[in-house]
Formats: C-alpha cells, structure tokens, sequence
C-alpha cells in the first residue's frame, strides 16, 4: 500500500477480495444471491401490482413504489457487484466502472432510508392530522417530495468519487491522509442524514402515531356502555398489534442499518481491530433490508397485501371473498329480523381501523 494511506483502514472493497479471511466464499454467494432474488422479486411484484391496479393509486403506495424501485436497484446494481467481487478478485474491466459503481450503495441505500421516512411522515399526516392530510400531501406534492429525496441521495453518493484515487477506490479501500478529513466529513454526514436524523423522524412519527391510535381505542372503550370483557381483550390486542407493528418498523431498520455504520467506521478510522468477518456479516444484514421491506410493508398494507394475493393465488382469494360476502349477507338477514338495527362505524373507528393497516 501508498506511504500516503493508513493500513489501519479497509472498506467493503478491500474486504471482499480477500477470499482466505473470515467466511468462506460458498455461504457469502449463496446467501448474497438469496437476497438479490428475494429483493428484486418483491420489489418488483409490488411495483407490477400498484402500476396495474388503479384502486392501488394513492399517496402511500406512489412512496412505496419509490421505495420498492430504489431497493430493486440496489439488488441489481450493488449487491450484484458485491457477489461478483466476491467471486472473483479482479472483476471490472476497468477503474472506471468502480467510479460508476462505488455511489450505489450509498444512492440507493438512502434513497430507501429517505422514502422509509417518507412513508413515516405520510401516515403521521394520515392519522394524527387527518383533516390536514388532503391539502398537505396530494399526489402531486408527493412526487415532488420523491423527486426532492432522489435528488438528494444523487448528492449524499457522489461526493468520495471525486477524491478518492482508483488504486483505493478499485482495490485497497485505504483512506489517503491528505483526504483524511474530508472522509471523516463524508462519514459524519452519512451519520447525520441516513442514520441519525431518519431514526429520529421514524421514531417520532409512530410514537405519535401510537399514542394517537392508543387515545382512540380509549375513547371508544369509554363510550361503548356494553363494554364487556371480550371487547376489553379486542381492544387490548388491537393497542398489542400497533405497538408490534411499530417497533417491528423501527426495529428492523436500526439492526439492520446501525451495526454495519458502526463497524465501517471503526475499520476506516481507528485503530481497533475489528474482524472483517463482523464487516461482511453487518454489511449483508444490511443488504437483507431490500428484500424485509417489500415483504414487511405488502404484510402491513391490506389492500396491496389483497391484490398481491389476488395476482399469485386468485382462486383461494375468490373463495375467501365468497365466505365473507355469505356471512355479510347472514348478518344483514339477522340485523333485519332484530328490527332493523346496524351498527354505525364512528370516525374514531375508522381511525383506528386506519391505524391497524399501518
């Protein structure tokens, strides 16, 4: 290595050429190409099912097909040269493909952690400022917050390109100590807006969305007079299901993003000896994120959850929707024979049913 770069450091290129450290080759491949397939096939049946369904054309989902897009790319485009690096040491046939191909990790993971915040903040707007929501968040404004968050993680990604050397950007992964501190301001910075300040705003909007939720099963356990112990258990899983649901959001993103942030910043800049196997593990877990997040939130959407389900398998669906329009119909026979009485759904209700979609 140059006398002008520090041997205490190594990133994700130095890492995965050295074949004869940590894992074996075999379960890196094998579980990098899982991933890709897992990732680029949700992703892409969410972005089918939304393009061809018009009932699936609103605000939430148009940041759902920005986030699918991003996590798809990042499959094809990143984690794709990661297996081949992996496989083979010297796998470009030029400098300048590692110029192309270093800023997609870092465009298209922010693109994804910038759209999770997105959707946090959409379905705050949602349930805690519902009369507000309709003038705050058209689909109109909604491109253009997707197009302000691309344009940004353009930004965030291009920086090192224009420092960095192809000896380190293709091979050693060293950082140069007349560039020393412009990568310790690039690391900052990929602290501050892709971990630090997504977790906050995650963090808050479902916090607020939660206490929400929680004010209104309250209400409506107050105001319903025949309360009795049953509905008490429902309503408790209900308040059970949201906070579930909102840690598992939360959750997934911080083990998923923050080990491997806090490891490739010790192997650039300390003198900590970390094995490059906790690198390699940290790094897939994080590349894991792209195949969780199509799945996780097509669980959490019942209507894309629906149309997914119609698409893959329509016959189950249609007997499922026959039994449930026979016991609508069994109900409504039952309501007239009692005199006619239905029951209203209140806006707290639907509010709450808003929330359990989350």
């Amino acid at each position: 290595m140059d006398n002008n770069t520090s041997s205490l450091n190594v990133n994700e290129s130095a890492v995965f050429r050295d074949g004869r450290s940590g894992l074996s080759v075999a379960p890196q491949v094998s579980f990098l190409a899982v991933v890709i397939f897992v990732a680029v096939t949700a992703n892409g049946l969410v972005c089918y099912v939304i393009h061809r369904t018009p009932h699936l054309h609103n605000v939430i989902n148009i940041f759902l097909v920005s986030m699918s897009i991003s996590d798809l790319l990042h499959a094809l485009l990143k984690m794709s040269t990661t297996l081949a690096s992996t496989i083979q040491r010297d796998w470009y046939p030029h400098s300048a493909v590692c110029y192309v191909t270093t800023p997609f990790g870092v465009l298209f993971g922010a693109a994804s952690v910038f759209n999770l915040c997105a959707v946090a903040l959409n379905q705050y707007f949602v349930i805690v400022k519902p009369f507000h929501y309709m003038t705050l968040m058209t689909p109109t404004h909604a491109r253009r917050v997707i197009t302000g968050l691309w344009l940004g993680s353009i930004v965030i990604s291009l920086p090192p390109i224009f420092w960095r050397t192809p000896d380190i950007i293709c091979k050693s992964g060293a950082v140069a100590k007349e560039y020393y501190w412009s990568e310790v301001s690039y690391i900052c910075a990929l602290w501050l807006f892709v971990v630090i300040i997504p977790s906050i705003i995650m963090v808050w909007s479902y916090g607020k969305i939660f206490c929400t939720a929680r004010k209104q099963i309250q209400r409506m356990r107050n105001e319903n007079t025949l309360f009795d112990e049953s509905c008490s258990s429902s309503t408790r899983k209900k308040e059970l299901r949201v906070v579930a649901l909102l840690a598992l959001i939360g959750g997934i993103f911080l083990v998923c993003w923050v080990p491997f942030f806090i490891v490739m910043t010790l192997l650039k800049f300390s003198s900590i000896k970390v094995d490059v196997k906790y690198f390699r593990g940290f790094l897939f877990l994080m590349y894991a994120k792209s195949a969780i997040n199509p799945i996780l939130y097509t669980i959490m959407n019942q209507d894309l959850k629906k149309y997914c389900r119609k698409l893959l398998c329509p016959r189950t669906l249609l007997h499922k929707e026959n039994a449930m329009l026979m016991k609508a119909y069994k109900n409504g026979h039952q309501n007239q024979h009692n005199g006619g009485k239905n029951l209203d759904v209140s806006p707290e209700t639907a509010l709450t049913l808003e929330t359990n979609r989350l």
